[in-house]
């Protein structure tokens, strides 16, 4: 009965193992990797040429032009002073010493500093001075520089100006005793502007060049101009030219050499 039992149990074991077998998950197989593609072989490229830097042009004065002279300059730069800021002048004074409504002439005012700083120079190239003393702007290529070369030239008074009062404002005057440090520094960095135009000029003159900050910034000289024809113009084109007439009379136009050379004729007169 023994061995009946073993062979019985045997056979009731085999169905068993083979149910596990098959229950085992078989393996799939790997995928074979793609072969490589050969990589293209590259291409012998020709050396780049090295560009050729253009040389670099001086800025100088062009040829064929003459520097103003010093009555030129200075006729200039008094007449663009009282036209853009006479009006204004006189109306902030007006305006401390009178209570009454000044919008309209605030209004003439700033609008004829905006003519003369802005608009003409836009337009002509040229500001009412520089139409008396028949001057005229020229860049280091022959051209007028851009129009806003005379703003920011013609700007220095407003921006000493903003910075006096600026610091007044800021250090109490409006009453309080306390100092309003955001004023005082927006009016510190407004007046170090003309003071660096006055520091840069005077720097300029020293090494023989006479030209400001903004003139060296654009490259751009002051010379003599020459009149030019209105015809066909408006009559506010013939007015500003004929102001350069009245100039010449009175000696504010011309370059250096033709004031030396009137003072000569006044000498031997």
């Amino acid at each position: 009965m023994g061995l009946l039992e073993k062979a019985g149990k045997m056979q009731t074991d085999e169905p068993k193992a083979a149910k596990k077998k098959a229950d085992k998950k078989v393996a799939e197989p790997k995928a074979v990797p793609k072969p490589r593609k050969e990589r293209r072989q590259k291409k012998e490229r020709a050396p780049r040429k090295k560009r050729e830097r253009k040389a670099r042009v001086p800025r100088t004065m062009p040829e064929g032009y003459e520097s103003a002279g010093k009555a030129a300059k200075f006729a200039r730069r008094l007449v663009d002073t009282i036209v853009t800021y006479g009006a204004l002048f006189a109306t902030l004074g007006t305006f401390a010493m009178v209570d009454s409504d000044f919008t309209i002439f605030w209004i003439a005012a700033f609008a004829l500093m905006l003519v003369n700083i802005a608009v003409l120079p836009w337009k002509t190239n040229r500001s009412v001075g520089m139409f008396l003393t028949r001057t005229r702007f020229i860049n280091w290529k022959g051209n007028h520089p851009h129009w806003s070369h005379q703003v920011l030239r013609n700007l220095t008074t407003l921006f000493v100006m903003a910075a006096i009062i600026g610091v007044a404002l800021g250090a109490g005057g409006t009453g309080s005793a306390e100092m309003n440090w955001t004023i005082l520094g927006i009016a510190i960095a407004i007046g170090l502007i003309p003071i660096s135009n006055y520091i840069f000029t005077k720097i300029r003159i020293a090494n023989g060049h006479d030209q400001n900050m903004w003139d060296t910034m654009y490259g751009a000289w002051l010379v003599v101009g020459k009149k030019e024809e209105t015809e066909g113009g408006s009559r506010w084109m013939e007015r500003l030219e004929s102001l350069g007439d009245w100039g010449e009379k009175r000696g504010w136009a011309g370059g250096d050499d033709e004031e030396d050379d009137s003072a000569d004729t006044e000498d031997e007169s």
